[in-house]
């Protein structure tokens, strides 16, 4: 539904994020298999996310073992991204295609591209800094 008032708890998400505040909204439900797949791939995010902070960080911290964990929970939100990409393409509801073709092309691919380059790279013998201003964003601070 589409209004063109806009509601207060709208017009502070618009600020945050630095649009014009009478942006119409639209308030959707998505279907159940998209909920799906957005999850599978939030999930996935999240996993990898955790894998790098415990190879950074903790118990055996650097070890062999938690970079072969990096690089697996790598391989698996590519693969999320993959089933998420496979999906969009095959829906029929606009909204949900495009919401999910946008992220995946704006965030999930530089980002995953970003990390299996910076992986390949430590598997072949270089050293790597990484800063937090390096790595392309997943998700917009005001969006979290």
């Amino acid at each position: 539904m589409t209004s063109s008032i806009t509601r207060l708890e709208h017009a502070r998400t618009l600020k945050r994020m630095h649009l014009p505040l009478n942006m119409p909204v639209e308030e959707r439900t998505f279907s159940p298999g998209y909920s799906k797949h957005w999850a599978d791939l939030m999930n996935a995010h999240g996993a990898f996310m955790i894998a790098v902070g415990k190879y950074s960080d903790g118990a055996r911290a650097s070890s062999t073992g938690k970079w072969r964990m990096v690089k697996r929970r790598l391989m698996a939100l590519d693969q999320a991204a993959v089933r998420c990409a496979e999906f969009s393409g095959s829906q029929q509801d606009e909204p949900e295609r495009v919401v999910m073709a946008n992220f995946l092309q704006a965030r999930a691919a530089p980002f995953i591209q970003y990390w299996a380059q910076a992986i390949d790279a430590v598997d072949d013998g270089a050293s790597l800094t990484i800063r937090p201003g390096d790595i392309p964003t997943w998700f917009d601070e005001a969006t979290q």
